[in-house]
């Protein structure tokens, strides 16, 4: 098994291109928000614009631009709201956030998509191993309207790394994302610089301050969002370390 890093929509289209298996990593916060979603037996309906959020069919809807809610949306693209909330087991979904929907929709035509984050890195990373997706795999990091942030390449490297442990060759850029990570894991994610980043300034400027610590955990998820008929679902993965 091979797995790649690449960046932002166009790495997420060359991927898709190539035919590998294309994860998508939003730590702050896209990523996070569906696996809480998943993780409650949600569907999740990726789209990149409000105007599709607003007219599709949905129980309930979730947006942000510029990382604050949509008006008129039932949540902002907050894992904490979201974790807290009573959104029942089969509800459908619709989300639309700046960076991560629309990296999503670059990758659709890959044969998988799925969503990975600091929280389900070592889950996701169990479940791709065993090549049932795929020996190709690309862990592509959002960034922020085509700019590189630092919590995408590090969430991308624990993904990365993950698979290096269980026999997957990481290419140059692939080790590069490892390495980013594995700088940042000596501590705590929670306390690590990646809090004081430009992504994080902006949402503790919003009062989203908790979603950081939720979005630095790590593996608190057991959950492989998979793109299925346009939308987000999941099982649970196989326990960490099998």
């Amino acid at each position: 098994m091979i797995a790649r890093y690449a960046g932002g929509e166009t790495g997420a289209r060359a991927a898709a291109r190539a035919g590998s298996v294309a994860v998508v990593v939003d730590a702050f916060r896209a990523s996070t928000t569906i696996a809480v979603l998943v993780s409650k037996g949600a569907r999740v309906i990726p789209v990149s614009s409000i105007r599709e959020a607003s007219e599709a069919e949905a129980d309930f809807r979730i947006g942000e631009r510029g990382s604050a809610k949509v008006a008129g949306f039932d949540f902002g693209n907050s894992p904490t709201e979201i974790q807290a909330s009573e959104i029942p087991r089969g509800s459908t979904v619709v989300l639309s956030t700046t960076n991560g929907t629309r990296v999503v929709e670059a990758a659709a035509g890959a044969p998988s998509v799925l969503t990975g984050a600091f929280v389900n890195a070592e889950h996701l990373a169990a479940e791709l191993a065993d090549g049932s997706y795929g020996d190709e795999i690309v862990a592509i990091g959002c960034g922020w309207e085509g700019h590189r942030f630092s919590e995408d390449e590090a969430a991308a490297g624990a993904i990365l790394h993950h698979l290096r442990e269980r026999g997957a060759t990481l290419d140059e850029r692939g080790a590069w994302a490892a390495g980013r990570y594995l700088e940042r894991a000596a501590g705590p994610l929670r306390s690590s610089p990646l809090r004081a980043n430009r992504a994080a300034r902006r949402l503790i400027r919003l009062g989203y301050e908790p979603d950081l610590d939720f979005c630095l955990s790590e593996d608190t998820l057991p959950v492989a969002p998979l793109l299925t008929g346009g939308a987000f679902s999941g099982r649970e993965t196989r326990s960490r370390g099998s």
